[in-house]
């Protein structure tokens, strides 16, 4: 933000240096970068404005701050001007047709004025600030911009189609030429102020070429308004249209000062290019917003700063950056916060404005800053390590997507009892996603676009559930991965996940048919205690097209909550054994339907004491298998915990085992 020190001294009166200013401003959070000489003895300070302070995108916001760092006050300029009798209502009509996108719009008519070269202080004031005069009623906008950080246009009145002002969406294709000559087609989404005809600008970032001022104007229709910053950004952005009205609408502007820059706009036109203001003003929009209150607690802001501030200092800095103290005690004070600082929202921004204008120099470097005692993990924070641990030890990467996707993707992997529509972002082609994994596959496919067509990933965030009839959705907090293992190897990552989990013993995969994206001969439903708690399979093809992917990968997404829920993460102590163990390998030949479930079933429920895991090692087909059999290798470790294993035990329980396979499902010793 380029500030005139001499403009800014007009707000606040001082005698010191231009270095002494910038020094101050930088004492308080607002770093000025550089500082350039100009003619006249004046000078531009370049000062860093972060994005939470769009009320110091004006000279009125950084004399605000100037003012509370020198211990000053802020002088502001009168206002008033004489009204003409002539009522304002009945010159021009005001209807904004979309709330959402524009919560506030002012209109006042100014007539009789002389359209010409503005006055010389003016014109060196925004020239100073890096800003090219253009006519005296143009210039007047730019120069109450910079002065508070209210953007404002003005329409020549005359070339206002029934002299009527309505905010509405763009029609579908509307042509509009903005006063740089650029022409645009508009999409649905764009905001604009139109007459009873046409599109006469483009809301919030330019106007158009058809009603701008010009030496023939002589009468004025002044807006001054209040637009969704995410609609202005997307506009401005889309059609290459940045300018310094978007840039401050972006950020948001104060709704509580929109009519002190209208009144000084106003003021200012008349003194400089003469006319008459019309009585009122119209208005169109919702009510304005109510202030905020919050409370700083005194012993709050000790244990974060380090340092105990009395109150009495708190009380003073606060009332000088213009928040009404209500009441304070020698425990907590309660403001009213002002309007123009969104930024102060919680306890802890009280906290922070008190230590800028405090002094961080004045907090001691080894001072003893107690936050509160060591703090123990959540089981969610546990849950949240384990799962980061398991998922990256198997090669995954995490990633982190967007919440809105187009309205196909976002459709997308969802199960197929849900039928609702999803919801759409206000203004765009964007939806909630109703699967985690439509992100993660987006994902994917820029990593295949970038020649890394082996990604594995991973994300744990939320998705949004659309009820039929209701205004929200139901949001959960989900665990999606994707890559191109095969559904044998996704499913021992899950199953190693589950047993650091400890949920093992609940969970069961099922055979599913409830997701058309995924392919039904290789996708299971993951149940825990018989319910759902997710899925696991491969997409098939057109799925997987419709995210540019070559091949269909390997999806999953389980519900997190349910998992942080079940996890049991209580440590299992059992000693360490005192016998060797006696590890017998088998080979037998089932039905190719058969699965490791159902064998490892068999080997369990025999209860051999002494067996201690059964685990599968390997699957084989073709000669001397015959046709619709299979080989399954299993391996198995017998331990006893009060003597050494003998040989012939071991022979003993491997033909218990042998037998119960038999039984169960038919299978015969590979010889």
């Amino acid at each position: 933000m380029n500030i005139s020190y001499q403009w800014l001294k007009e707000y606040v009166p001082t005698d010191l240096s231009v270095a002494d200013a910038a020094q101050a401003l930088t004492r308080v959070g607002l770093n000025v970068d550089n500082i350039t000489d100009l003619p006249g003895g004046d000078a531009c300070l370049l000062v860093e404005v972060t994005s939470n302070r769009p009320d110091c995108l004006g000279h009125l916001g950084v004399a605000r701050e100037f003012a509370a760092a020198l211990g000053s006050t802020v002088k502001l300029p009168d206002v008033a001007y004489p009204e003409s009798s002539e009522a304002v209502e009945n010159l021009a009509r005001v209807e904004v047709a979309e709330l959402d996108l524009c919560p506030l719009y002012t209109a006042r008519v100014i007539r009789g004025v002389k359209v010409g070269p503005s006055p010389a202080w003016m014109a060196q004031r925004l020239e100073a600030v890096g800003i090219r005069p253009v006519n005296n009623i143009v210039d007047v906008t730019n120069y109450v911009m910079m002065e508070c950080g209210q953007p404002l246009h003005a329409f020549d009145f005359s070339r206002l189609g029934e002299h009527r002002i309505v905010v509405r969406r763009a029609g579908a294709g509307e042509r509009f030429v903005a006063i740089d000559h650029s022409e645009h087609q508009l999409a649905r989404e764009r905001l604009v102020i139109a007459d009873a005809r046409r599109a006469v600008a483009l809301a919030g970032v330019m106007g158009g070429v058809d009603t701008e001022i010009s030496d023939a104007t002589v009468d004025v229709l002044l807006e001054a308004a209040v637009f969704d910053p995410l609609n202005i950004r997307t506009t401005a952005r889309a059609l290459a249209m940045l300018s310094e009205s978007s840039y401050r609408f972006e950020r948001r502007v104060d709704p509580c000062g929109t009519d002190w820059a209208s009144r000084r706009a106003c003021q200012l036109i008349v003194q400089v290019a003469g006319g008459q203001v019309a009585r009122g003003v119209a208005v169109a929009g919702k009510p304005l917003p109510q202030p905020r209150t919050l409370m700083m607690r005194v012993a709050r802001a000790k244990r974060i700063l380090g340092i105990a501030i009395p109150v009495d200092v708190c009380v003073d800095i606060l009332r000088r950056l213009q928040c009404e103290v209500l009441e304070h005690t020698a425990e907590s004070v309660r403001v009213r916060v002002p309007s123009w600082r969104p930024d102060l929202a919680r306890e802890i921004d009280l906290i922070e404005e008190v230590a800028r204008h405090h002094g961080y120099d004045r907090i001691p470097e080894k001072a003893e800053v107690r936050l509160s005692s060591l703090a123990v993990p959540t089981k969610r924070e546990r849950v949240r390590e384990i799962v980061g641990q398991v998922l990256t030890a198997a090669g995954y990467f995490e990633a982190v997507t967007f919440s809105f996707t187009s309205r196909d993707h976002a459709m997308r992997l969802r199960p197929s009892d849900i039928t609702a529509e999803p919801l759409v972002c206000r203004g765009t082609p964007l939806a909630l996603r109703e699967s985690l994994t439509a992100g993660v596959l987006e994902s994917l496919a820029v990593n295949q676009r970038s020649g890394e067509a082996g990604a594995k990933l991973f994300e744990i965030a939320k998705r949004f559930v659309p009820i039929g009839g209701a205004e929200l959705p139901r949001e959960n907090a989900m665990l999606a991965l994707a890559g191109h293992d095969d559904f044998e190897t996704v499913r021992g990552v899950l199953e190693t996940l589950f047993g650091v989990l400890g949920i093992t013993a609940r969970i069961r995969f099922a055979a599913t048919d409830r997701y058309a994206d995924l392919d039904a001969g290789a996708s299971a439903e993951v149940l825990l205690d018989d319910q759902p708690l997710g899925m696991i399979g491969r997409m098939t093809k057109p799925a997987a097209a419709a995210f540019d992917l070559d091949d269909p990968p390997l999806v999953a997404e389980l519900l997190y909550d349910r998992l942080v829920e079940t996890a049991d993460l209580q440590p299992k102590v059992k000693p360490l054994p005192q016998f060797p163990a006696i590890v017998r390998d088998l080979a037998v030949v089932v039905d190719e339907g058969v699965t490791w479930a159902s064998l490892s079933e068999a080997v369990l429920a025999t209860r051999i004491a002494e067996l201690e895991t059964v685990e599968p090692v390997s699957v084989y087909r073709g000669k001397p298998i015959p046709a619709g059999k299979k080989s399954v290798a299993l391996r198995m470790t017998f331990r006893s915990k009060t003597e050494t294993l003998t040989r012939e035990q071991a022979d003993e329980m491997q033909a218990r085992v042998l037998a119960a396979l038999a039984k169960a499902v038919a299978a015969v010793l590979r010889t």
